[in-house]
């Protein structure tokens, strides 16, 4: 399809040929004979009938000139209509957007030039609305988080004031576990938003992600040997070198580690896999217990979802872990993803070398 410049150049020369040839059609029929009509009807001399002519050829110029005025008004005004459409309904959408209505968007044109305008307004439109359902979700699921242990320690400290209840070592390490509770879900925000801020700036240097590994199940081996939970690591012996900031992607390792245990049922087993793949490492980890309903293998990266509300609270989850990890992956210009099924769930990343 030709392009909307395109069209209105073409018309433009089409009305120009078209009036140029309209006079100069009209200058050639006529002339010889109303010269020769001139000298016969009334003209004395030959310079009258030139002075005759020359009035006829300028009154045919002035008609040419109103029919081009006229035929160019009529393009005009049907160009302007093509063109002003569009435009306006753009600005209605527009309006209704900045008032509040994201579901707006404008039909796409059949121009070129002005279907590429409304696509790109559309999706900005439809990016608009996603944005701001995801930051109503937000805001429902931080209220959510925190009003469940704010709820507890209410209740505590009333009981406590009133003389209702003794305080108990119990109880304290109740209070405490629900204050770090709000604790982690506090940093885990604050670190996702300074993660999204712009450029943020990575510390480069030599990876060992097996050492890493080893001091992640290290450091979650009591809760693991009191749950009975079997874990074994799949080491290979020539992994190609990788280069990243050690201490994001100990982050990394911690959290998949974590949330493994979390999600394992006691005397489940969890399995930790490196392997050399194309142009970089992969890592895999790897839990027996629920697996995750498919249509949800895609929203566990998202902030604060979770598949398992009840359980992930009552274990200490709030749903940021695979967020962060998410954000920090990407930002090595690797990539993550997740398969679940027959009871096992795997959680892998990759990180090129």
């Amino acid at each position: 399809m030709r392009s909307l410049s395109a069209r209105l150049v073409g018309l433009f020369v089409l009305l120009s040929l078209l009036v140029a040839a309209v006079i100069i059609g009209v200058v050639i029929q006529f002339s010889t004979e109303q010269v020769m009509h001139l000298l016969m009807e009334g003209a004395a001399t030959p310079d009258e009938a030139r002075a005759m002519f020359d009035q006829y050829v300028v009154r045919v110029l002035l008609i040419g000139a109103l029919a081009g005025i006229l035929l160019g008004a009529v393009a005009a005004w049907w160009l302007v209509r093509r063109l002003m459409r569009p435009l306006e309904q753009l600005t209605s959408a527009s309006r209704s957007i900045a008032q509040g209505d994201l579901g707006a968007r404008v039909p796409e044109p059949p121009d070129p030039e002005l279907r590429r305008l409304a696509e790109s307004f559309n999706r900005m439109a439809a990016s608009l609305e996603r944005t701001e359902v995801r930051r109503r979700a937000l805001v429902e699921d931080v209220a959510h988080e925190l009003r469940t242990p704010l709820t507890s320690l209410r209740g505590y400290t009333e009981a406590l004031a009133d003389d209702v209840v003794e305080p108990t070592p119990e109880m304290l390490r109740t209070v405490h576990e629900e204050i770090e509770r709000l604790t982690r879900l506090v940093e885990g925000l604050d670190q996702l938003a300074r993660d999204e801020g712009a450029n943020h700036t990575l510390r480069t240097a030599s990876l060992d992600l097996s050492g890493m590994i080893r001091r992640a199940l290290e450091l979650a081996s009591p809760e693991l040997t009191q749950r009975e939970i079997q874990v074994a690591f799949d080491e290979p012996m020539d992994l190609p070198p990788l280069r990243g900031d050690p201490d994001a992607i100990g982050q990394v390792i911690s959290n998949l580690v974590q949330n493994a245990a979390r999600y394992t049922d006691d005397g489940g087993h969890i399995t930790v896999r490196l392997a050399a793949e194309g142009d970089g490492v992969r890592c895999t980890i790897e839990n027996s217990g629920v697996g995750i309903p498919p249509d949800e293998l895609a929203l566990i990266w998202e902030r604060l979802h979770r598949v398992d509300r009840s359980r992930a609270r009552s274990s200490g989850g709030a749903g940021i872990g695979l967020a962060i990890v998410r954000q920090i992956v990407e930002a090595h210009r690797g990539q993550v993803g997740a398969s679940s099924a027959d009871g096992r769930t795997a959680i892998w990343f990759t990180l090129p070398t």
